[in-house]
């Protein structure tokens, strides 16, 4: 798995987790959530239920990628602090995703 398994144990530098794969791929992952899962709220299209399952499952890799690499920081501690505080706020988008998928099914 690569690249996918250096991020979900944490291996990753803390800058590339969080810029990269938390912003830049998540931001594109929201975007795509927002207009084929969230505007289609009366909907039970399963295109709905896909694009909130891999939100949900995105939103998981980050939240424990992003406190992992945290962990093996070696730098100033506020920025380990920072990404562990914003992995917390992660948990809850998580959270929200899996109530709004169980809705769903």
């Amino acid at each position: 798995m690569g690249i996918l398994g250096k991020l979900w144990r944490g291996e990753l530098p803390l800058y590339i987790t969080f810029w990269f794969f938390g912003m830049i791929i998540g931001t594109v992952v929201s975007i795509c959530v927002t207009k084929f899962a969230i505007q289609s709220e009366t909907t039970t299209d399963p295109s709905r239920i896909l694009w909130l399952l891999i939100a949900l499952l995105y939103t998981g890799l980050m939240c424990v990628a992003l406190w992992r690499s945290a962990n093996n920081y070696e730098g100033a501690p506020i920025w380990s602090i920072s990404a562990r505080f914003y992995s917390a706020i992660l948990f809850m988008s998580f959270v929200s995703f899996a109530v709004d998928l169980i809705k769903l099914l």
